[in-house]
């Protein structure tokens, strides 16, 4: 559950940094990659490149259809949409991260 709150609070760093520019909320999906990643390693879930791809692919068309599309709407609406962006992007992340972390740990 540290590792979630910690991916939560660099997610919500990142989108109060960048929030009033366009497309950068890439950089949440790759965030969210990587903690997919250290999640699987820290429930010694074997997860290889295959895997990794498919996650990846998965989160971003997710990330694109639902948090995105939010988050690049809500840019355009100086200060309240930028506030409101940053707890989107944490929250997302929060529940991504609980997410697997149930998945990695049923299957181990």
């Amino acid at each position: 559950m540290k590792l979630i709150l910690i991916y939560t609070l660099i997610a919500g760093i990142i989108s109060a940094a960048t929030a009033p520019i366009p497309g950068t909320s890439l950089l949440l999906t790759a965030l969210e990659i990587y903690m997919l990643v250290h999640l699987a390693k820290a429930n010694d879930f074997k997860l290889g490149f295959k895997e990794i791809g498919y996650s990846a692919v998965a989160i971003w068309g997710l990330t694109t259809i639902l948090k995105d599309l939010a988050l690049e709407i809500l840019t355009f609406v100086p200060w309240v949409g930028w506030a409101a962006e940053v707890i989107v992007a944490s929250l997302f992340v929060f529940f991504l991260g609980n997410l697997a972390n149930l998945y990695f740990k049923k299957k181990t």
